[in-house]
């Protein structure tokens, strides 16, 4: 529970930052300034990313025999999903221009290989993550996948593509003009991905091309969905005023599970949305920093894991 005289939402930051650059006489702001990111950290962490990809469409593509080519495959799509989920996270980084020194670097970066997978781009991406800042918990709120309560009907939507094509559907028919040039990034990707399939053919690589669209089609998606859910579904026992936004944002615990769903920041998004500026690659030092004021028990508050945060928030939204 937060504090008895503690009158704000949690993810209100200007009042809490206004607290802690009172307590720490403006410590603070000095030590926000010595927080910039890490690029060598991020280059490594996306080049590990593909080569985890490559490795498990080498791996799929080389099995023999109808039964094994079949188990590998939908074991690859797993591999495959996961990593392309992993991959994605880093658009997020480049959205705040945290990928290279320059933003056009950056931004070239991220078109050439993040936002290509899900025919993107970057200006695309932080136009809509932009407002996902401004608008968190509210209808204009362009990520607004925690709306949908986690229940095992929406699980199976998930796993089955369900859901992926709804979400698709409504933003094909959304009333917002979309000139041609706009359409650029989606036929780039298309044409990357048909290149890929096609290369694999090429060698006889079939249960690759089977990972390679299950974990497009289902394992990405729904990954991509559960995560945004699980960071900001609110239940219950959140102790914040909730019903005002219908958003909460939570810290999960670091682990293998953090550093591959949660990677590039996202397990520690309250942070992130108190200081989007900060790179990923500077987010646990914020974290220690924050946890020495009188911020702790609002951390804390906002401390859960992956699994657990699953459980309570099913268990919720199930209750209703």
């Amino acid at each position: 529970m937060f504090p008895r005289d503690f009158e704000v939402d949690a993810d209100a930051w200007p009042p809490l930052r206004t607290r802690v650059e009172a307590e720490t006489l403006g410590g603070y702001s000095k030590y926000r300034k010595t927080l910039t990111p890490r690029f060598e950290t991020v280059w490594r962490d996306i080049a590990l990313g593909y080569a985890v990809l490559a490795a498990i469409v080498v791996a799929v593509g080389s099995v023999g025999g109808i039964v094994a080519s079949l188990v590998a495959a939908t074991l690859g799509a797993v591999g495959i999903g996961t990593s392309i989920a992993y991959l994605q996270l880093f658009i997020h980084e480049a959205a705040h221009a945290n990928l290279a020194p320059r933003r056009r670097t950056s931004d070239w970066i991220a078109n050439s290989f993040i936002a290509w997978q899900v025919g993107t781009s970057i200006a695309a991406y932080r136009a809509v993550h932009f407002d996902h800042h401004r608008h968190l918990g509210h209808a204009r709120d362009g990520e607004r996948s925690y709306v949908h309560p986690l229940t095992p009907r929406l699980i199976v939507e998930m796993l089955t593509g369900v859901h992926a094509v709804r979400i698709f559907l409504s933003r094909a028919q959304s009333p917002q003009p979309r000139s041609a040039r706009s359409k650029l990034p989606l036929i780039r990707g298309a044409a990357i991905h048909v290149a890929i399939l096609g290369t694999m053919l090429a060698f006889g690589a079939w249960p690759a091309v089977l990972a390679w669209g299950g974990g497009m089609t289902i394992v990405y998606p729904f990954l991509a969905t559960l995560r945004p859910l699980l960071e900001h579904r609110p239940v219950r026992a959140d102790a914040l005023r909730p019903a005002q936004s219908g958003a909460v944002t939570r810290l999960f615990a670091d682990g293998p599970l953090a550093k591959i769903f949660g990677g590039a920041g996202f397990s520690r998004h309250l942070l992130h949305h108190w200081e989007p500026q900060v790179s990923y690659t500077r987010l646990a030092e914020l974290d220690a920093y924050l946890a020495r004021t009188s911020l702790a028990p609002i951390l804390d508050a906002r401390r859960t894991t992956y699994v657990q945060a699953f459980r309570d928030i099913l268990a919720n939204d199930r209750g209703r």
